[in-house]
C-alpha cells in the first residue's frame, strides 16, 4: 500500500523479536473483503537499528519449502506471504491485526541453504561472535580499537607483538590478570570516548578479583570475589593459608570473562564482527543486509561449506537496485593461505554472482596473498550480467575495518582523490582491487576484451572478403 494508506511500525524492544500490525485494505476494497480470497497486497520492508541480533533486512527471491515456511510464520497460511521487489509481500484478505516474529538473519539464511540441500549450523567461532554481538548490544564498533584488542588478547594469554603487521598466529598461553588501575589507564589512553572503561564494565567484560601471594610457595594467584573467605587454597601448591595477614598486600585485579576470555582474538570472531560492521549504513550508505556469522554446512554428494560470514545484500545507487549474496574469509593478524583460496574458489563455482570478501586487520598483504587473491579476482571479474562481474572480489584491510569513516574517506589523500567517486558495494569492490591488487578497473578490462573481439571479427570478415575477391 502506498500514498495515504502507507504505514510504519516502530518496534521498541527487539529482544522480543515480534511485531503487531494491521493489514492495510484500501477503502474501495474493504466492501469486497472477508470473503477468503486476497483483495490486495501489502509490502513490508524492514530497517533495524540497535538490535542485539542480526535481523533480516534483505530477502532472497526463493520459493523453497523451508524458506516459505520461515517467512510465513506460525500463524499465517503458507500462501499468504512471498518476497517482492521491496521486501515481504502479504496477500491481504481482511484488515485483522496480526502478530508475527521479526525474521532473523540466521533463520532466513539457513532456510535458504536447506532448500539448496545443505545442513547448516553455526560453528564454534560463530557462536562466540553471536555472544559478543549480544554483549555489545549490537554495536561492535567499539572493537575498532587495536589497543583494546591487544589488551584483551594479552589478558587471555595470547602473544601480542607491537608491530601488528608482522603478527602471525598467536600462541595460547596462560590467562593473565591486570590490576584495576592498569586496565583503567590503558583504556582511557587508547579510547576516543571517555566512557569506554565504564561501558566495558557495564557489559560484564571484566570480572573483579584479588591477586594474593601464597605464604607457602610465595607465588601470586588470582581469586574471584566468590572465592573470598577466611582461608585460601593456593592453586599452585595446594596449601591452605589464612586471609588475615595476606589481604593487606593483595591487589585488586581484573580478568576477562565470557566470550571475551577466549584467546586468538576470540577465535577470529572480532575480525568477523568488524567486517560485518564495515557494511553498515554508516560506511556503505547505500546498503541493506541480512548477515550471518561463521557457520558450517554439509550436504550429500557436496563438499562441506565452511564460511566466516555470509549475507544477502541489496544496494541502491542512483535509484538502481542490485542485490545478491556475499561470502567472506576473515583473518585477524594471520595470513591467507592455499586452503583459504581453494575454499573461495569453491564458493565462486557453487554460487555464481556471489561477492567474495578477503578481510584482515593487517594494513598490508604479502606478495603471496596478493598473488592468490589476484588469480581469484581475475577469474571472477569476467562480465556476467547487468554491468556486473561473475564473482566480484572485495579486499578489506585494517585501513577500512578500523576506520570510523567509510570509503573513500578512510583512505589516504592520494588514494581518496583517485577514487573520490566510489559508490556502492560493487564500486568499492572495483576500487579495492585496483588499490591492493594493482588490477585495472573492470570496465577497462571489459573494454579491452571487447576491442580484441571486435578486431578478431574484423580480421575474419576481411579474410573472407579477400578470398571472395580472389575467386
Amino acid at each position: 500500500i502506498y500514498g495515504d494508506e502507507a504505514n510504519s511500525i516502530a518496534i521498541n524492544d527487539t529482544r522480543e523479536l515480534k511485531f503487531h500490525f494491521k493489514s492495510l485494505l484500501p477503502k474501495f476494497a474493504q466492501q469486497y473483503g472477508y470473503h477468503g480470497e486476497p483483495r490486495c497486497a501489502n509490502e513490508i520492508s524492514f530497517r533495524f537499528y540497535g538490535s542485539e541480533e542480526y535481523l533480516a533486512e534483505v530477502l532472497p527471491k526463493s520459493s523453497g519449502e523451508n524458506f516459505v515456511r520461515t517467512i510465513s510464520g506460525l500463524t499465517s497460511l503458507r500462501g499468504d506471504w512471498r518476497v517482492g521487489r521491496n521486501g515481504l509481500v502479504k496477500l491481504v484478505k481482511d484488515d485483522f491485526t496480526e502478530t508475527r516474529e521479526v525474521p532473523t538473519a540466521e533463520s532466513i539464511m539457513f532456510a535458504w541453504l536447506r532448500d539448496l540441500g545443505w545442513k547448516p549450523k553455526l560453528s564454534p567461532p560463530g557462536l562466540l561472535a553471536r555472544q559478543i554481538y549480544r554483549k555489545l548490544e549490537g554495536y561492535p564498533t567499539i572493537l575498532k580499537n587495536e589497543k583494546l584488542l591487544g589488551l584483551l588478547e594479552h589478558m587471555n594469554g595470547g602473544l601480542v607483538k607491537r608491530d601488528f603487521s608482522s603478527v602471525e598466529e598467536n600462541k595460547v598461553g596462560q590467562e593473565r590478570d591486570l590490576s584495576v588501575g592498569e586496565v583503567k589507564s590503558r583504556l582511557e589512553a587508547s579510547s576516543r570516548r571517555g566512557d569506554l572503561y565504564d561501558y566495558l564494565l557495564s557489559r560484564g567484560i571484566f570480572k573483579l578479583g584479588l591477586r594474593i601471594q601464597c605464604s607457602n610457595c610465595l607465588r601470586n594467584s588470582w581469586f574471584s570475589l566468590e572465592q573470598l573467605d577466611d582461608t585460601f587454597t593456593c592453586p599452585r601448591c595446594q596449601s591452605v593459608f589464612p586471609a588475615i595477614g595476606n589481604l593487606e598486600t593483595a591487589t585488586w585485579c581484573y580478568k576477562t570473562t565470557g566470550p571475551f576470555s577466549v584467546p586468538n582474538y576470540a577465535d577470529g570472531a572480532y575480525a568477523v564482527l568488524l567486517t560485518l560492521e564495515f557494511f553498515n549504513n554508516h560506511n556503505v550508505h547505500t546498503m541493506r543486509m541480512t548477515p550471518i556469522v561463521s557457520f558450517i554446512g554439509e550436504a550429500a554428494h557436496k563438499r562441506s561449506l565452511e564460511v566466516d560470514f555470509a549475507m544477502f545484500w541489496e544496494d541502491s545507487v542512483f535509484g538502481e537496485k542490485k542485490d545478491g549474496i556475499m561470502f567472506g574469509e576473515c583473518k585477524t593478524y594471520g595470513r591467507f593461505g592455499n586452503k583459504d583460496f581453494e575454499r573461495m574458489r569453491y564458493l565462486a563455482k557453487t554460487f555464481p554472482g556471489a561477492v567474495l570478501v578477503f578481510s584482515t586487520l593487517r594494513k598490508a598483504l604479502t606478495a603471496k596473498e596478493i598473488s592468490g587473491i589476484t588469480r581469484i579476482a581475475r577469474t571472477g571479474r569476467k562480465y556476467w550480467k547487468a554491468e556486473r562481474p561473475r564473482n566480484p572480489v572485495l579486499v578489506l584491510t585494517g585501513t577500512e575495518l578500523l576506520s570510523w569513516r567509510g570509503p573513500p574517506y578512510c583512505w589516504e589523500e592520494s588514494i581518496r582523490k583517485t577514487f573520490d567517486r566510489t559508490y556502492g558495494l560493487l564500486g568499492v569492490c572495483d576500487a579495492t582491487q585496483q588499490i591492493y591488487l594493482k588490477l585495472p578497473s573492470w570496465h577497462t578490462d571489459w573494454h579491452e576484451q571487447w576491442e580484441k573481439k571486435h578486431e578478431r571479427r574484423k580480421l575474419r570478415q576481411n579474410g573472407i572478403g579477400d578470398v571472395q575477391k580472389t575467386d
